[in-house]
């Protein structure tokens, strides 16, 4: 008969340290990737996430010489501004959006008036898509570049469709409202897309055209 061996008692207290050290590591692990995959500010937006670039869409080379807001009327205000993580803090308050108890950073500006006003393109350029949503309305995509794209969202009435190759100052449609600001019956929340990042509109318009070519 085989003699029958018993491990020592320190030698599965080691065993079962091990053990525990082993599952602790692993999941410090999972928690790192997790974290390291979850989204950044860049790509933070409080209505959606980015925009999908539709490659069958036309890039259109524009000319223009500067880059135009995207509206004429002169009673547009700002509503709420464009979320710099450089700002200082009380900037940043006030570039904030609560929606059912959570504060998000707003990706583009927020316009707002007391009429209704004309919605422009800003540059030239091919509309690659135009949507309903829910919470902020119509919102209409315009690709100008392969590295430029600006979103006109919380529209009324839309004049523009898909595939649309349009010039700087046609009018894509008139302004509207959503459900995530109810401060006013006519806004526009605006925001532009260079390289995959959100950028202030604010800062766009005084930019050179050719550098974002």
């Amino acid at each position: 008969m085989k003699p029958k061996y018993k491990l020592k008692s320190w030698v599965v207290i080691c065993v079962y340290i091990i053990s525990i050290g082993a599952i602790v590591s692993s999941l410090f692990l999972v928690g790192k990737t997790l974290k390291a995959g979850t989204l950044s500010y860049d790509n933070l937006s409080y209505v959606f996430r980015g925009v999908i670039k539709n490659t069958e869409v036309p890039v259109v080379e524009y000319t223009n010489e500067k880059i135009l807001k995207p509206f004429t009327n002169e009673k547009v205000k700002i509503l709420k501004g464009f979320y710099d993580k450089n700002d200082d803090a009380k900037v940043q308050e006030n570039a904030l959006i609560l929606y059912q108890n959570t504060y998000m950073p707003n990706t583009g500006i927020l316009y707002a008036c007391e009429e209704q006003f004309e919605i422009n393109n800003v540059l030239d350029g091919t509309v690659e898509d135009v949507k309903t949503d829910e919470l902020i309305g119509n919102i209409v995509t315009i690709k100008h570049s392969n590295n430029l794209t600006t979103i006109y969202q919380s529209l009324n009435e839309v004049d523009v469709k898909v595939g649309d190759v349009l010039k700087q100052g046609d009018i894509i449609g008139t302004s509207g409202n959503n459900k995530i600001i109810t401060d006013s019956e006519n806004m526009l929340l605006f925001e532009v897309i260079n390289n995959g990042v959100n950028i202030n509109p604010e800062t766009f318009y005084q930019m050179n055209v050719k550098d974002l070519s």
